[in-house]
């Protein structure tokens, strides 16, 4: 579930077992309450992407242990960055995109979500996402359009992780700017104008730059 793209995942991909770690946390927001965003609400739709479903299965078992019903779907670019479902869903039912083929839906996990969204059921649920910006924005986007709340667990580059340096300022909708190492990483999705925040590392599909305004 770690992949080595720069200096700090390269450290933790070499670590060895037994080496130790200093870690300072928990910091910011987690997933809220499926009740606290839509009150008659009847269950949640999961949505992940890549090493992006890590934070779904702690999700997921908590919606469990509640006896809230969850829809998993969960998207990976191609078979080498496949890892984690067995071992981290094993117990539920999933439905898989792959953009190679490999599994499941050829295409992305948003076309499992477009689906869901057109049913009866999609104005009592509350969709959580967690996975590569592009993918948040497009989720962000159909739950918008189609009025359904969501949750979008954001990253950007995170220097303090206590609000000081505003290194992770994001755009907001209505104007200004939120810090999501503080009021995130997980922000309700209305609220942002953009998940393609500068800095996160990564472009939309078709290969343009990231949108958002610099702080």
């Amino acid at each position: 579930m770690v992949e080595a793209v720069g200096p700090g995942t390269e450290r933790l991909a070499a670590l060895h077992r037994g080496e130790g770690l200093w870690v300072t946390g928990p910091l910011g927001r987690p997933f809220s309450p499926p009740e606290a965003l839509v009150p008659h609400a009847a269950g949640a739709i999961l949505v992940g992407g890549g090493i992006g479903l890590a934070p779904l299965a702690i999700l997921r078992r908590q919606l469990a242990e509640r006896g809230v019903p969850v829809r998993t779907l969960l998207g990976f670019r191609d078979r080498e960055h496949s890892g984690g479902v067995e071992e981290l869903f094993a117990c539920s039912e999933v439905r898989l995109a792959s953009e190679d083929g490999h599994a499941g839906h050829h295409g992305y996990v948003t076309d499992l979500l477009a689906v869901l969204l057109q049913g009866a059921e999609a104005d009592s649920a509350v969709v959580f996402a967690c996975g590569p910006p592009a993918m948040l924005e497009v989720t962000r986007v159909m739950c918008g359009e189609r009025g359904v709340a969501a949750e979008l667990a954001m990253e950007a580059p995170m220097a303090c992780g206590f609000g000081a340096c505003f290194g992770c300022a994001v755009p907001l909708a209505g104007g200004g700017f939120m810090r999501l190492c503080v009021d995130g990483p997980v922000v309700d999705a209305g609220e942002v104008e953009t998940a393609l925040v500068a800095g996160s590392g990564h472009r939309p599909p078709d290969g343009s730059p990231v949108m958002g305004r610099a702080p």
